[in-house]
């Protein structure tokens, strides 16, 4: 081939790949140059905050709104403040609102001038750093709230099980779409910086955990600063807008057990597959390292990762108590659904992997390093193999550090999540085992051409 022509079956890669990237912050550069120079991981500086200037060694109830000086309620838009300039941020965001300063422009903001002057109330929420990023866009908040309603009334339908394994099931089965939904519960662990999705309507995102047993606060300003960073694209690139959901599941209804026949399924998986990779590669080119390397191996980690990282997203959606992985329009599919559908040996794998990771109560953190982990894992055809280790390496290094702040236990910890990789690949094969199966079986569902292109499954005869 020419040189930069890509080969006619990297097509769906080549073309999400060269959209411009949508992630960008001083935070990401900085990591990036620390990655290519294997110099020492860099974080943000605010040059209004003094070094160590934060909550190390306090609580929030000791902190005060950095707008006004009213009490903290915690970390908002990127922002320590309080709930009344959280709200007024918000709202004046939301609104575009254009503010004019009566008194010149410069007001010293304090919990008096607040009510009296808004347009140095929202300047001065930007001085301290809130970012417009951090909340939600419209349609990304009528998905999370869809997806949340949708959740809470299965939860009140569904009937009490026991089941005797990771194979037991609801009584509904359900949708399979491998896009997380949002959990109701707050997540485990949220940071005060790069973050891009809020959680309801008056909460942001961003706010900082004040437990002290929190393993952020044991680990160093570098390390945070590069788990934001993870943590924050992850969150970014965690679900799409509701109307693609829509579109992509609306002749699909696994709650009927005859609507599981495997030819629905893998129409329904061919437009899911399409829209998980085009959120799996756009957080791919936020992950520092990545667009250091060719195009060529951008590609080959993307196709070589593809099933293993939508396995790690089921995982995330995994609920222990039902046994069912939770799909995007929050209702549960069980491992017989994915039987039902053809899936085998496949779904069994998967649903293992699921149960082992939320038996050992993953987090957010892990979640989105050991991701990153995965995708920069060799892979037969890298050109640039050395260069692609190295950025693993300090990916690896980072989990390690993050696991010995968290459990106490690094090297065990970190072993046993490791030791996921394994699975992982061996979920993939059987993944494509069986879609080979279903592709050459005559009276068989036709396996979507996309589907093999994103997997690079064997062409026919091999």
């Amino acid at each position: 081939l020419p040189e930069g022509e890509m080969p006619p079956d990297n097509s769906h890669y080549q073309l999400t790949l060269a959209e411009s990237m949508s992630f960008h912050h001083s935070q990401t550069t900085n990591v990036y140059q620390s990655l290519d120079t294997g110099g020492e991981f860099e974080g943000p500086s605010d040059p209004k905050q003094k070094k160590g200037d934060g909550l190390e060694g306090k609580s929030i109830e000791e902190e005060l709104c950095r707008i006004c000086g009213d009490r903290a309620s915690g970390y908002h838009y990127n922002a320590l403040s309080c709930e009344g300039c959280k709200g007024f941020f918000r709202r004046s965001i939301t609104k575009t609102a254009a503010y004019v300063c009566k008194y010149g422009g410069n007001c010293e903001m304090d919990m008096w001038m607040r009510r009296k002057c808004q347009a140095c109330r929202l300047r001065r929420c930007r001085e301290v750093g809130m970012k417009e990023e951090c909340l939600l866009s419209e349609d990304q908040c009528k998905a999370r709230d869809a997806r949340r309603k949708a959740k809470q009334k299965f939860v009140l339908k569904k009937e009490v099980h026991s089941p005797d394994s990771y194979g037991g099931h609801s009584s509904e089965a359900d949708t399979v779409s491998l896009v997380p939904h949002i959990d109701t519960k707050p997540s485990f662990l949220t940071f005060p910086s790069m973050a891009s999705s809020c959680s309801d309507a008056g909460e942001s995102p961003c706010s900082m955990p004040d437990d002290s047993t929190d393993p952020m606060r044991k680990l160093t300003k570098e390390h945070r600063d590069f788990i934001e960073i993870l943590v924050a694209l992850q969150d970014k690139y965690e679900f799409a807008d509701q109307q693609s959901y829509e579109e992509t599941l609306k002749d699909f209804d696994a709650r009927k057990s005859d609507s599981l026949d495997p030819q629905t399924f893998m129409s329904s998986m061919a437009s899911t597959f399409v829209l998980i990779t085009q959120l799996i590669v756009e957080f791919a080119k936020g992950l520092p390292g990545f667009l250091t390397l060719s195009k060529d191996d951008q590609i080959t980690l993307l196709k070589s990762s593809s099933t293993e990282v939508m396995s790690i997203r089921a995982a995330r959606c995994y609920d222990l108590e039902s046994c069912a992985i939770i799909f995007g329009n929050g209702q549960p599919c069980t491992v017989d659904n994915m039987k039902a559908a053809g899936q085998g040996r496949y779904s069994e794998l998967l649903y293992e992997f699921c149960h082992n990771m939320a038996s050992d109560k993953t987090d957010n953190a892990e979640y989105a390093i050991f991701t990153a982990i995965c995708i920069f894992s060799d892979r037969p055809g890298l050109k640039a193999r050395d260069a692609v280790e190295k950025i693993q390496i300090k990916y690896v290094e980072l989990l390690q550090a993050y696991e010995a702040a968290k459990r106490g236990r690094g090297g065990s910890a970190l072993a046993r999540i490791l030791s996921r990789l394994a699975d992982l690949r061996t979920i993939s094969v059987e993944h494509s085992k069986v879609l080979v199966e279903l592709d050459v079986k005559k009276n068989g569902p036709d396996v979507p051409s996309i589907i093999k292109d994103i997997l690079t499954l064997p062409p026919e005869g091999n």
